[in-house]
């Protein structure tokens, strides 16, 4: 049975409130850990050694658990499951998981092997200090061992997500984090390699995460295996089985390179970090661990919501619908994204300061790190307008189109970062990757207007049309209101400086009362996205 149109476009929108909630619990638990690891490493050579060694695990977990694997399973899955039926797609996506696990198992022992190359490649700057070197190279071989397993975490969450229990692999970061956390205590200066600890808890992390989803999974009953005895006669269709697992292989490294991209950029930022002074890699961390709340927060919920969306829509060729639930997720991402770039550029120095500045992490590096969060602050709604149209190209099987462009950008930001870097240095590579996400934001809004995806810009439209003139026009309003936020902020600020308050509660007021002002001017010019308003005011009245 078909759902109706405002029925699916409600399975969007639920998702993305699931998503997003747990995301928010997931971001607060990483701003706590990265807090701890500021005071016990602070943000100089031991940081550096740790951020390093933790790249490579963690750019696999944003491309697999935020891109590539639910880029290219999920589609496949989720269209079995409409056209096929429940037990072929389960027999598909068992014998996926199996071979992707294999996979990923035998590429973390070849990287085991291959690591002293792999740190010369991801700290180039590096190479010339044999003792940094071979600490990065130890804590490396540790923390491969979390990118099998987050990945399979991954694969686990494509069926949680095609269920519509988004809020299970949202939450999954969380553990991570608390485990990190906790491995923070274990640190002190009798360790040979200072942050040895931290590795160890990105292991154990990764098991507790494994564990998890395991038992939400059997749980929720999302594999109903009761069923499966009646369901054997799909075996004879191995030939099919076969070539979907085949096409999910082809659209894999696609899909990995531009689903990726954003994560791709910010690899070649601490690649080129390291070709500067001690510490520049880190005050790049920080201030992209910052601008990656509203990303991670909106910008993943919306990418994995819109993407299993997207695919159902697909799925039975409903094109409008198609269109319209991408233009939504334009409006909610501008509603959100706005705010925090004009919060991040007018009070970027006062956030560090609370949030970092306390043991081994001073004045300087506050200042180096607002200063690369102003970069990072200018492209954050590019960063979370393209975790909405990748999934335009991925939820239709198009991995291509997403490869190409991240190739383009990628080669952009290596050269932009190279020449801004000589004049702005760590700044410079973060204004680069905000450069060329916009850059790509044009690039996929010409190829989705050009295919068709997305409605043709209509200047007057009867019915209240979503097209990208209405987008474009709902910017504008969000910037009216982001002005009137800051301004207050602003009045607040000048208020308080009268009075003797600590910082931190400083900026806990001026955050409320900023995002109170631009809740209630959103509100009252009706500047709230109406699918989302809608959500919430329903959820409201069935928690009474």
């Amino acid at each position: 049975m078909r759902l109706s149109k405002k029925n699916k476009t409600s399975f969007f929108i639920s998702g993305f409130t699931q998503s997003a909630l747990f995301t928010i619990i997931s971001r607060l638990s990483g701003f706590v850990r990265d807090i701890f690891m500021a005071a016990f490493l602070g943000a100089g050579i031991f940081s550096d050694i740790f951020l390093i060694a933790f790249k490579l695990p963690n750019l696999f977990r944003r491309i697999t658990a935020e891109g590539a694997l639910t880029s290219a399973i999920l589609p496949i899955y989720s269209k079995l499951k409409i056209q096929s039926g429940n037990g072929f797609a389960y027999i598909y996506f068992k014998k996926i998981f199996f071979s992707v696990s294999v996979f990923l198992i035998i590429l973390m022992f070849i990287f085991q092997i291959i690591m002293p190359i792999v740190v010369h490649f991801l700290a180039p700057g590096f190479i010339n200090n044999e003792g940094v070197v071979n600490q990065i190279t130890t804590l490396s071989r540790i923390t491969i061992i979390f990118m099998p397993m987050i990945s399979i975490v991954a694969l686990l969450g494509v069926a949680t997500n095609v269920s519509g229990k988004f809020w299970v692999l949202a939450f999954t970061p969380t553990i991570l984090n608390v485990s990190l956390i906790l491995g923070c205590f274990f640190i002190n200066d009798y360790l040979t390699i200072k942050s040895l600890p931290l590795a160890f808890a990105t292991v154990i992390g990764g098991i507790i995460q494994i564990l998890f989803i395991i038992i939400m999974i059997k749980k929720f009953e999302i594999f109903n295996y009761k069923n499966l005895k009646n369901q054997i006669e799909y075996k004879k269709e191995n030939k099919k089985i076969k070539f979907q697992i085949n096409q999910t292989w082809k659209k894999f490294l696609p899909a990995a390179f531009g689903g990726g991209i954003l994560q791709l950029n910010l690899l070649v930022d601490t690649i080129l970090a390291s070709l500067l002074s001690f510490g520049s890699i880190s005050y790049l961390y920080f201030a992209d661990r910052i601008a990656q709340l509203p990303l991670g927060i909106i910008g993943i919920a919306l990418g994995t919501t819109l993407l299993t969306s997207l695919s159902k829509s697909n799925a039975i060729k409903d094109e409008k619908q198609f269109s319209k639930e991408l233009i939504i997720s334009f409006k909610i991402g501008l509603f959100f994204s706005i705010p925090a770039t004009f919060v991040f550029t007018n009070f970027s120095d006062l956030i560090i300061k609370v949030l970092f500045e306390r043991g081994e992490f001073g004045s300087q590096e506050t200042i180096q790190t607002s200063k690369a969060l102003l970069a990072y602050a200018f492209g954050i709604p590019a960063f979370i307008l393209l975790k909405s149209c990748q999934p335009a190209f991925l939820a239709q099987g198009n991995t291509k189109t997403p490869m190409y462009v991240g190739l383009i950008l990628l080669i952009l930001n290596i050269a932009l970062s190279f020449t801004l870097m000589n004049y702005l240095k760590h700044v410079g590579i973060a204004l680069a990757t905000s450069i060329v996400s916009w850059i790509g934001i044009i690039i996929y809004i010409s190829v989705l207007l050009r295919t068709g995806k997305i409605l043709k810009p209509k200047f007057l439209t009867k019915n209240k049309e979503l097209n990208l003139v209405s987008v474009l026009l709902y910017s504008f309003k969000i910037m009216f209101s982001s002005f009137l936020m800051v301004l207050s902020m602003k009045y607040i600020l000048y208020i308080s400086e009268l009075i003797d308050i600590t910082e931190t509660l400083m900026l806990v007021i001026l955050c409320s009362f900023g995002f109170f002002v631009y809740i209630l001017t959103s509100y009252i010019f009706k500047y709230i996205p109406q699918e989302l308003l809608n959500s919430v005011v329903l959820k409201i009245k069935k928690a009474k």
